[in-house]
């Protein structure tokens, strides 16, 4: 992930990576070099991966061009793969436009890859200067893997190529399978309120977070008895949100809850979740609440119009607007007695639509391509 030490679209490729270990396979690790290794890197260390820190210095497009008149080719991640020689190489990447120089060098090296991609949104383009290399990442590899058809609609558009042949996976959550928090009784009064929680580091770029500020300071819902928590690490908009809320004096109605490990102790205390996105792959922050028994009101932003059914198990704002997801919280709060139900529903309906042991089932499909490269290659 640019710019933190590790996020939510590191928990598939990294419990995959443990699954593979406890079968016996070979597994090294190529991640970017920060001033300590986080838990679940050193966690795969201990239990026998191999570790290579890459620096993230890069060469700019005017020095690889000068590079290229002079026959040099730069090939990032050559010399760990020369040395490493892996069967299957898995790149994951956080976000549609984040670099994939790597597999320049799989291709010369004649190393077969995958690509797995947590989340692409409408907010950023590829570069025209990147669109042959980007084109030929994709189109070259073995296999390609989305968390959701939306965002393999999005890379496609991005880069103008046809993408059907990726297939579609599951993310891991933090809760148990079977979980079942206890519901939270409320009486429809200011000193017992109904309670939503957001739950997503806190980056209004992609969480939204700003946008639910905009619309719990309408008057409508400043005099209704809601309250809503932000969890989550800060992303980069914790500043900037805790001074909203001040600005605009909503300390009632929004609290800030800060990073909490225990899932599902957030559930306890809260009847649903709101996740007001403007871009999203398969969050897991919706997968727990779903599997808690909590109805979600989100945006119809990677994968939650497939998880979530508007009016069953929870409520869909078509678009990331104020006004959209305005609409979308009026639904909820109208039906607010049944959100208990609505929650019951969703997690039945999550548990039938998606996996309960998504790093099983990913590891499954990476030794199967695997297997299927090396008949490719007899065959040859």
């Amino acid at each position: 992930m640019r710019g933190a030490a590790w996020g939510g679209s590191e928990e598939l490729w990294s419990r995959t990576a443990g699954e593979l270990l406890a079968r016996g396979e070979r597994v090294a690790i190529c991640h970017p070099r920060k001033k300590r290794v986080v838990e679940q890197l050193q966690s795969l260390v201990n239990r026998g991966a191999e570790l290579h820190r890459h620096s993230r210095i890069t060469i700019g497009h005017k020095a690889r061009a000068l590079l290229s008149r002079v026959g040099y080719t730069h090939r990032p991640f050559a010399g760990w793969l020369k040395r490493t020689r892996p069967d299957f190489l898995l790149i994951s990447a956080g976000y549609h436009i984040d670099g994939l120089g790597i597999t320049s060098a799989c291709r010369h090296l004649g190393i077969p890859y995958g690509i797995l991609l947590q989340s692409a949104g409408p907010c950023h383009w590829v570069e025209a200067r990147d669109l042959d290399a980007m084109r030929a990442a994709y189109l070259c590899a073995e296999r390609i893997y989305f968390v959701s058809d939306q965002n393999r609609r999005t890379v496609e558009d991005n880069l103008a190529i046809d993408l059907s042949r990726a297939e579609i996976v599951d993310n891991p959550f933090s809760v148990s399978a079977t979980a079942a928090p206890t519901w939270r009784p409320v009486d429809d009064t200011p000193t017992n309120p109904w309670r939503l929680a957001s739950v997503g580091r806190l980056n209004c770029l992609s969480k939204g977070q700003d946008l639910l500020l905009q619309v719990l300071r309408l008057p409508k819902w400043r005099a209704r008895p809601l309250e809503v928590t932000l969890y989550g690490a800060d992303g980069g908009s914790e500043r900037v949100l805790r001074e909203t809320i001040t600005t605009h004096a909503l300390e009632r109605q929004v609290k800030l809850g800060g990073f909490v490990s225990d899932v599902e102790s957030v559930w306890a205390q809260h009847h649903g979740l709101v996740l007001p996105s403007r871009y999203e792959g398969n969050p897991l922050a919706l997968i727990e609440a779903l599997l808690c028994g909590r109805m979600a009101i989100a945006t119809d932003v990677g994968r939650a119009a497939e998880l979530v059914e508007e009016g069953r198990g929870g409520f869909i704002a078509p678009a990331p607007t104020v006004e959209l997801f305005d609409a979308a919280l009026e639904r909820a709060w109208l039906r607010r007695h049944e959100w208990q139900a609505l929650g019951a529903h969703a997690a039945r309906t999550i548990r039938a639509r998606h996996s309960l042991t998504p790093e099983v089932d990913f590891a499954d499909r990476l030794l199967g391509s695997t297997r299927a490269t090396d008949v490719q290659r007899r065959a040859a």
